[in-house]
């Protein structure tokens, strides 16, 4: 029984009806005695449970004296209270989503993100918004695989970009990709850039960066993930002075992979 009150209050009745919507199914019919020592829910507050049942369309009454009660078919109920709790969830994604948006104007155009899981859901939420095309700069082999699953999402019509280290195949899993192989960008990107930044270690004030990859969708807003000390951090970019040159970075970086390519061939 126990159990059975636990799973009808997460449906959303109180302890107290669901006790006595419970006891009532088990007595079939009953009145406010009965119910009250069954559902050992206190005499006095017998009266106003049932009518908040009934009120629900839980239960049923049939006049008389006393007063008696049935319950509504548990398939009806539980079907009732599941379907209000999904139209307040939809209700509260949909109020949520607006309290975002117009927080979101007052964020600054750079904000920081810390855990997979926080990665996860701004990624998804990047991955969702973008309209044309999403490049992905990957640098630690497998990280586009692990986000497989969000990648998964993006809407018909919007093109991935997968940038990756030359000899690395980890990416080819990934189904409508297109694959850029990196290879040498220029003299100074490859010994500059590529070596000393992206695929080295960087050291500042005892802290130990290593940088994992960029997620850039329409130019528009950028997402950085590095990781710092072993745990793994991001950094979101809406500033159009930055997302817009590495976008013409990247872009640059697909046409000269691309041309590798078909030299090679």
């Amino acid at each position: 029984m126990g159990d059975l009150i636990r799973n009808l209050t997460s449906l959303g009745l109180k302890e107290y009806e669901a006790r006595v919507y419970a006891g009532l199914v088990g007595l079939g019919e009953g009145n406010a005695r009965q119910i009250h020592e069954v559902s050992r829910v206190p005499r006095p507050r017998v009266y106003d449970i049932l009518q908040s049942l009934e009120e629900r369309g839980c239960v049923e009454v049939r006049q008389g004296t006393p007063l008696l009660y049935r319950p509504v078919d548990p398939v009806r109920v539980i079907a009732d209270l599941s379907g209000r709790i999904k139209e307040a969830a939809r209700e509260s994604v949909e109020a949520l989503e607006t309290i975002s948006i117009e927080a979101r104007q007052n964020f600054s155009p750079i904000w920081y993100l810390k855990g997979d899981w926080s990665i996860r859901r701004n990624l998804t939420a990047l991955v969702g918004d973008s309209r044309d095309v999403i490049s992905f700069f990957v640098i630690r082999p497998g990280l586009a695989m692990e986000y497989r699953d969000i990648l998964g999402t993006i809407r018909r019509g919007v093109r991935l970009k997968i940038l990756f280290p030359a000899g690395a195949d980890d990416c080819i899993g990934i189904p409508g990709a297109e694959l850029f192989p990196i290879t040498q960008f220029c003299p100074l990107f490859t010994e500059k850039i590529y070596k000393k930044i992206f695929a080295g270690e960087i050291r500042k004030e005892r802290n130990l960066f290593r940088f994992e990859g960029i997620v850039l969708s329409d130019d528009n807003e950028m997402m950085i993930i590095y990781d710092m000390n072993g745990e793994r951090m991001s950094v979101i970019v809406t500033l159009p002075f930055i997302t817009g040159v590495q976008g013409l970075f990247l872009e640059q970086m697909c046409h000269t992979a691309a041309a590798d390519k078909s030299a090679e061939e």
